[in-house]
């Protein structure tokens, strides 16, 4: 059955995909937008409004009058996401958000969390058995939108389901963050300094995962699922694949940067949990066909 959807974060680096993946399974697609034309796609309905004015959002919602809200906006991610006061911010405008279109008649909430929510010091994390205990203000604050939103949803009779996305990259992936960097250093001719790179990480193309969480949203499924790839990579390894890739390896200079101290040695995600769903989802891109599709948007547009 088609539905009326709001996507928060519809024109972002992950909430594009998602407006795409819901418009091609022939849902009705409306989305917030506070600058104007800006990553407009095509038979979406896009509309002015600052999800942090609690007076504009509550209209908005209550205009609409959707069934389902996928829940993607946040604070951009780029340098300093994870100590960002502000991510405090945009906790109290999600829980606001939330409770106004459950007011409004709303049944279900896609909402995107993060694997920042985990207990990072188990490295596997797995839904409903690795302990959601965040050590940065980022993960806090999604860990306690989620607890915040799924008391509303029962107490409104309606659906909450989470979709937790691991290390992303991908086209209109911010310069700050490693992939990006590395892509348009060695665009440019610039050595690209990174640290040792032994560090293990389950990485996504952003597409799979805008995919992801439209698949989510229209699905029965409730609780918490890991968006990834099921697979550790080194850091390491992507970078080099990045440099192959473009033809410039004598830029890259492994280990000239010193890694975090607190940087744990895995981070991946399990995706037994999803598998399991037989949700209508899968990834689409491996690390080599995912840097090559990056690559070749950053020297078109980056």
């Amino acid at each position: 059955m088609n539905q009326k959807i709001i996507v928060t974060g519809g024109t972002g680096f992950i909430g594009q995909h998602t407006v795409v993946d819901l418009l091609e399974r022939g849902h009705e697609v409306i989305v917030p937008t506070s600058r104007k034309g800006d990553h407009q796609i095509e038979g979406a309905t896009y509309i002015l409004c600052d999800l942090t004015d609690p007076s504009a959002m509550k209209d908005l919602v209550e205009e609409v009058r959707a069934d389902t809200l996928v829940h993607i906006a946040w604070r951009a991610a780029i340098s300093g996401l994870w100590g960002a006061p502000e991510n405090t911010t945009w906790l109290q405008a999600s829980l606001a958000l939330g409770r106004a279109f459950l007011d409004a008649g709303g049944k279900r909430i896609a909402l995107c969390g993060s694997c920042g929510e985990y207990d990072w010091t188990s490295g596997m994390c797995i839904e409903d058995v690795t302990p959601l205990r965040p050590n940065t203000i980022y993960g806090a604050s999604k860990v306690s939108v989620m607890h915040g939103l799924t008391a509303m949803c029962e107490v409104a009779g309606a659906s909450l389901v989470t979709g937790r996305p691991f290390f992303i990259y991908g086209p209109r992936e911010h310069e700050s963050r490693l992939t990006a960097y590395v892509i348009k250093s060695l665009l440019n001719g610039k050595d690209a300094e990174c640290s040792h790179g032994m560090q293990l990480r389950d990485y996504s193309h952003v597409a799979d995962v805008g995919r992801g969480m439209s698949a989510l949203a229209v699905s029965d499924l409730t609780g918490e699922y890991n968006i990834g790839s099921g697979e550790a990579v080194r850091v390491k390894d992507v970078i080099l694949e990045i440099a192959k890739e473009v033809g410039r390896p004598d830029l890259v200079k492994i280990g000239a940067r010193a890694a975090p101290a607190f940087e744990p040695a895995l981070i991946v995600a399990d995706m037994s949990k999803t598998r399991a769903s037989e949700l209508d989802w899968e990834p689409r891109f491996t690390l080599e066909s995912g840097v090559a599709d990056t690559i070749t948007w950053f020297r078109q547009y980056g």
